[in-house]
């Protein structure tokens, strides 16, 4: 149920001539370096391609231009380009902690999970940073679609260590607590992250994931109607809240969440499935 969540960040620049092309001119290689960030926030992926490789070019040995490219690459869904980009990221700076994260998630990615395991072991134990939190992250991540709840919880609080109000870190941890029948410590964690941010969409659906656990229905269908109201797009929160009606006997109200998912998303077999159950009954 839970999605994997993984944090990127992205960087770019602008034109230059192709005499100066094989020089170290540090000044320039910033300049389409920003450029390019600029680009890639407005998602203008090629034209940032484009100023980091101008970047590359009058700074070849900047192994943060390679990450910043590895990134835009992976947003585009080219994992073969963007691993080799991180792989010169870690030639240049082995202990580039973030070249070894992204790393992971490409190898995650690609279904190379073991592989995955490794980078952000990796990035882990080369020194103490705030990055460590995204890697300790992943790896409980790792654990939680292992079965393993129990290393699970051990490096989502590792994690929460680095970053104690990173709402994502909160609610993977409660959820696994969830998981567990450890309900109290769900329960704490899950309020915790909401005190952060009371407009959070996922901890609002996990606390009604929670209170359909504790059977309180009707805590949990006001906490899936908040999590709609953040972001009503959100399927996953209208299924639940479909099904958490159905359980007090509400089926009209059951029937028209299905209708509103089912204009979004036509083809959704799970929600059409649950739809000709609430009207053959």
């Amino acid at each position: 149920m839970r999605k994997i969540i993984f944090l990127v960040f992205i960087s770019i620049l602008s034109a230059c001539t192709s005499n100066d092309a094989n020089k170290v001119n540090l000044t320039e290689s910033k300049s389409h370096l920003l450029l390019g960030l600029e680009f890639a926030q407005m998602k203008l992926f090629k034209n940032a391609l484009e100023e980091l490789d101008l970047a590359i070019k009058f700074n070849p040995k900047n192994p943060e231009i390679y990450r910043k490219k590895g990134l835009i690459l992976f947003a585009m869904k080219r994992y073969d380009d963007a691993q080799v980009n991180f792989e010169k990221t870690i030639k240049i700076d082995p202990q580039d902690t973030q070249a070894h994260t992204n790393l992971g998630i490409i190898h995650y990615a690609s279904g190379n999970k073991k592989e995955a395991l490794k980078s952000w072991e990796k990035a882990v134990s080369l020194k103490n940073d705030d990055n460590d939190g995204k890697a300790l992250n992943n790896i409980g991540n790792f654990y939680k679609a292992d079965n393993n709840p129990k290393k699970a919880i051990e490096y989502y609080k590792r994690a929460i260590t680095f970053e104690p109000n990173n709402t994502t870190f909160l609610n993977n941890l409660g959820e696994v607590y969830r998981l567990t029948g450890k309900l109290e410590e769900a329960e704490t964690t899950l309020q915790k992250s909401l005190n952060i941010d009371p407009n959070g969409m996922l901890t609002q659906f996990n606390l009604g994931v929670f209170y359909n656990t504790k059977g309180e229905t009707s805590k949990a269908i006001q906490s899936f109607q908040k999590s709609i109201q953040v972001n009503p797009s959100y399927l996953e929160a209208y299924y639940q809240l479909a099904t958490t009606h159905l359980k007090v006997k509400n089926k009209e109200s059951a029937k028209l969440l299905l209708e509103k998912a089912l204009q979004v998303a036509p083809k959704n077999q799970k929600f059409k499935n649950l739809y000709d159950l609430v009207i053959a009954s």
